[in-house]
């Protein structure tokens, strides 16, 4: 067994010369130190707490939690494939690892949305090309929503991941375990109880409403939502909470649960941007991992990506007999 945790930013994938060269290095090196962790497990499937980011599921239909069964999942979409530096292909999933995993979580009181194939970007490609890009895994996404309030709890969340393991135990797979997202940013989203009166943030929440369709319409719009982040960037304020992003590693890392479970979805959306709520899926992994104790491979505030960027490995506690 592996289990990791990884931030997803899609920095990672054509921006990746925007940092300090000594701060990608170092961030480079982390992740070369889990890809081996990862490759000594050997994991026949990952099983994946991920998040969508309306390439899948919209304002007209967001579930609070889904699992996707489907043998083939695919990535990245078409609209993404410039921004994320590769080009769409499939990725194999594995549909007995996860209708064991659906039939037991609901049979535990979890009613997670179902779907087949999944729309994967960043959240899942961004760690596959660093942390295992020689290897075929299947992957078996699983999707909090941290988008489209109201949000599960971080308590759900956590639970989730607790119910998952028990899915899982006595398997034959060797399975690893992921979290993806993260830390403190700010990424140009709206929700819908909001009236932006930005011209830009009214074509995202059309977006955000019709899914991949609204780029048919507005094919310019990824362009204009990087030229945004780039603007941001650039402008001096500080996109990254520093502090916050340690201290939450910290409770992670000391398996700190009640710290954890204690926050408030309005209080990370002001202290960590609407990008902090991308943290229930470490939440999940925690739960997953029983509150074991977990090593803070790298940190890294890239302010070229507006964001906190972190890595973790329950590499020790697996190790522990």
């Amino acid at each position: 067994m592996a289990a990791f945790a990884m931030t997803h930013t899609p920095g990672l994938g054509n921006q990746s010369g925007r940092p300090p060269a000594d701060q990608m290095q170092r961030m480079m090196d982390g992740f070369a130190t889990v890809r081996r962790q990862i490759s000594a497990a050997r994991p026949d499937v990952i099983v994946a707490f991920v998040n969508d980011h309306f390439d899948m599921y919209t304002l007209h239909a967001m579930p609070g939690m889904a699992i996707a069964l489907g043998d083939t999942h695919w990535g990245p979409t078409l609209a993404t494939e410039a921004w994320l530096g590769m080009p769409r292909a499939p990725i194999p999933g594995h549909p007995a690892v996860a209708r064991a995993i659906y039939q037991s979580v609901m049979e535990d009181g979890f009613e997670l949305f179902r779907s087949e194939s999944a729309e994967l970007v960043h959240n899942v490609l961004m760690p596959r090309k660093y942390l295992w890009p020689d290897a075929d895994i299947p992957v078996v996404p699983i999707f909090i929503n941290c988008f489209a309030p109201p949000l599960p709890s971080w308590r759900r969340a956590h639970a989730l991941g607790a119910a998952v393991r028990k899915a899982l135990a006595g398997r034959g797979e060797r399975i690893a375990l992921m979290a993806s997202g993260g830390l403190s940013h700010w990424p140009p989203i709206t929700v819908d109880e909001e009236h932006p009166g930005d011209p830009l943030m009214e074509r995202v929440l059309r977006w955000q409403i019709q899914g991949m369709a609204a780029f048919a319409q507005d094919p310019d719009l990824p362009l204009a939502i990087l030229q945004r982040e780039a603007e941001m960037a650039a402008s001096g304020r500080n996109l990254v909470n520093v502090g916050w992003d340690r201290q939450v590693l910290r409770w992670l890392a000391d398996g700190d649960s009640a710290a954890l479970l204690a926050l408030h979805h309005a209080q990370v959306r002001e202290d960590a941007g609407p990008g902090g709520a991308e943290m229930l899926m470490w939440a999940a992994l925690m739960g997953a991992m029983r509150d074991a104790p977990a090593d803070i491979v790298m940190y890294e505030a890239v302010q070229e990506w507006m964001g906190g960027v972190g890595l973790l490995s329950y590499a020790r506690s697996l190790a522990r007999p």
